[in-house]
């Protein structure tokens, strides 16, 4: 199931890498144009993909079972993967409206219990400082503005920005 996962998973990444490019205006003499990180993270996405598919099919041939589409849906709405995503999902709709730095920050908390860490004080720490880099990393090096939330939100965006050097 896993093999075919990641075949149909990454035929689409090639069709979202050619779309991507379809859609996009063209770059300029100095600028990479919208194209270019989505495409990035699309190769690498497929090169993660074909990493994957090798290491099943030769786990699969260690191990002489033949390839089965056996799927429980029960156990697979029970699972990690299936909460995490559920996750990933919340953290996309309330991105909007709550901004990056609080959503950032509450996902990384939730992601990290889902995963098993228990020491509270820990994981806020790890949480707040995975956030700051990332905030450095997309609005201040890239350049790529976050999403600032609405209201009370909003402002405590605005503010956070009038702090910050760059």
């Amino acid at each position: 199931m896993d093999i075919i996962f990641s075949i149909v998973l990454g035929i689409f990444c090639i069709y979202l890498f050619f779309l991507v490019g379809a859609e996009s205006p063209a770059p300029t003499a100095t600028e990479l144009g919208a194209a270019f990180w989505p495409r990035i993270i699309l190769v690498l996405l497929i090169l993660l993909i074909i990493v994957n598919i090798v290491n099943s099919l030769k786990k699969l041939k260690g191990s002489n079972e033949k390839l089965t589409a056996g799927f429980n849906l029960g156990e697979f709405l029970k699972s990690k993967l299936f909460v995490g995503m559920i996750l990933v999902a919340v953290m996309a709709i309330l991105m909007p409206i709550i901004g990056f730095i609080p959503v950032s920050f509450l996902f990384l908390i939730a992601y990290g219990v889902l995963l098993g860490e228990r020491r509270i004080g820990f994981l806020i720490i790890v949480s707040l400082v995975i956030t700051a880099i990332l905030y450095i990393l997309f609005q201040g090096a890239l350049d790529i503005m976050l999403a600032r939330g609405t209201g009370i939100f909003r402002d405590f965006a605005l503010f956070f920005e009038t702090k910050m050097p760059f």
